[in-house]
């Protein structure tokens, strides 16, 4: 049975990752690393289906757009939100759009890039979008292909690269004003006039509708955009917003009734819940994560990011955080938060994200980093942290000073991944020159090696307990791999930097 509307996303985007987010940034690495069985095995089983193949667990911008759609009047036998996997089952001759959500499509994003730029090869989540684009039912019945997702600026400023693909549309930014939109006029037959990016419209809160079905791990949206304005950032350029804590409880229960027994409050910055501008609303962080734990059927609830700045500004809602959601105890050991480091160069910060300090001075933030995590590590939470070397202006003195910073957290529960500094259109960086494998000094091997060092120390006991879970042959199969294979890796890590003259 075919649809009218088919929403999907490339095949690493369609899983629950066991249940464990973080794992879903194993999509970043090339695609010749591992083979597909080996890796799906292991990171990134199917996301479950019906029997028709729609997914019953989706990525939430497709819930998103699937709820706008609804809302504005679409018949949902006419919808359906589809494994790409089955598209088989739901593309035919009635089928006049299939609308794609994608995180990396060209796989030049930060990480993505990193990634392929040391190790060489494809990223993983363009190669698997090339060939979802290329699926047989799309290739005979040649539906209308839309394309958004937090990717979607990489087709925006490659037209070539949107054409050679048969991507239509590259809608940027909010989709849930603009898709119904778009879709209506192309329902209508005058889809030829839409543009071949177009900028999504802003959408006023009562606008936003809640998702229908159960997300991914059960994330559900708390706020949008970052007041913090970080120069490198996307997320700082869309306008700050704070959802109802009536909607999100509604979300909640909408993801219990998918069958997930916790939820993951996103935002660019948790602690910044119904905020006045960067200053923390203790009382409503404090209810959001109260209320949302309280709600019948869950049993955890999780966070995706927080600013150092706000935590350290605040430590009673951390303390807060960690009682109400019961970490530090056998039911709970840890909680875990998205951070960024990005430098330990104050004269970086000054420059690129002075607003990301706030209501610090630039020069205090290697104090509010090594002060941050060790309130995050007192509180049984777990800082998973991004560095970005070569930053537009840096010098020498500031990649020391930021291994300085990473050798003295040491002590504190945490993963730190070095990122190569890749412009993003809409930033205003996005001119910038990016750091390239062949642009790596001896001081930034020394850097790469002091994360790695500092991750290989503490991957054995955060996976003994993010991973106890989780089925018997993933924990038990990554707990030999870090019992065993760390030193060698470690070894081959020092190795390449002394290669390239760092004192390691």
């Amino acid at each position: 049975m075919g649809y009218k509307i088919v929403l999907t996303c490339d095949r690493t985007m369609a899983s629950a990752y066991h249940g464990l987010m973080f794992l879903g940034f194993s999509a970043c690495i090339p695609q010749h690393i591992l083979p597909d069985w080996l890796y799906y095995a292991i990171f990134s089983p199917s996301a479950p289906t019906d029997k028709t193949g729609r997914m019953l667990h989706a990525n939430y911008g497709m819930r998103k757009i699937e709820a706008a759609l609804l809302a504005d009047g679409f018949r949902r036998e006419d919808i359906i939100v589809a494994h790409p996997d089955q598209l088989d089952k739901v593309v035919d001759g009635k089928t006049k759009i299939i609308s794609i959500s994608s995180n990396d499509p060209l796989g030049i994003g930060p990480a993505t890039s990193t990634f392929t730029e040391l190790l060489g090869g494809e990223g993983r989540m363009a190669f698997k979008l090339r060939e979802l684009l290329n699926h047989p039912a799309i290739r005979a019945h040649q539906p209308t292909i839309f394309l958004g997702g937090p990717g979607a600026w990489q087709l925006a400023v490659n037209p070539g690269k949107q054409q050679e693909l048969g991507v239509h549309c590259v809608v940027v930014g909010e989709g849930e004003v603009t898709a119904p939109r778009l879709f209506r006029q192309t329902l209508n037959g005058d889809g030829s006039r839409i543009d071949t990016v177009v900028e999504g419209e802003f959408a006023e809160d009562d606008r936003i509708p809640d998702i229908v079905g159960g997300s991914i791990v059960g994330i559900i949206e708390a706020t949008r955009g970052c007041a913090r304005h970080c120069a490198f950032c996307v997320p700082s350029v869309r306008k700050v917003r704070s959802r109802p804590l009536e909607n999100i409880l509604h979300e909640t229960r909408v993801n219990v009734e998918a069958g997930h027994g916790g939820v993951i409050l996103h935002g660019e910055d948790i602690l910044l819940y119904q905020s006045d501008g960067l200053k923390v609303n203790a009382d409503a962080v404090i209810e959001l994560f109260d209320k949302v734990y309280s709600h019948p059927e869950i049993a955890w609830v999780g966070a995706s990011h927080a600013s150092l700045s706000s935590a350290l500004s605040s430590p009673h809602t951390v303390e807060r955080i960690s009682r109400i959601l019961e970490l530090g105890t056998a039911k709970h050991p840890c909680g875990y938060f998205q951070i960024g480091i990005e430098t330990g160069s104050p004269k970086l910060i000054a420059r690129h994200m002075r607003g990301k300090v706030y209501p610090y001075k630039p020069e205090k933030w290697p104090r509010v980093v090594r002060e941050g995590f060790r309130l995050f590590h007192e509180n049984h939470i777990i800082g998973c942290s991004t560095l970005i070397l070569g930053l537009p202006g840096e010098e020498e003195e500031d990649v020391v000073k930021t291994t300085e910073l990473i050798r003295s957290l040491r002590p504190y529960q945490s993963v730190i991944v070095p990122l190569l500094f890749t412009p993003m259109q809409t930033t205003r960086l996005e001119y910038s020159k990016p750091l390239l494998k062949k642009d790596l000094t001896a001081r930034h091997y020394e850097l790469i090696s002091a994360c790695w060092d500092h991750n290989l120390d503490w991957f054995p006991e955060l996976w003994s307990v993010y991973g106890r879970y989780s089925n018997f042959f993933l924990k038990n199969a990554i707990a030999l791999f870090l019992k065993y294979g760390t030193i060698p890796i470690r070894h081959m890590i020092h190795r390449n930097a002394r290669k390239h003259g760092a004192q390691i």
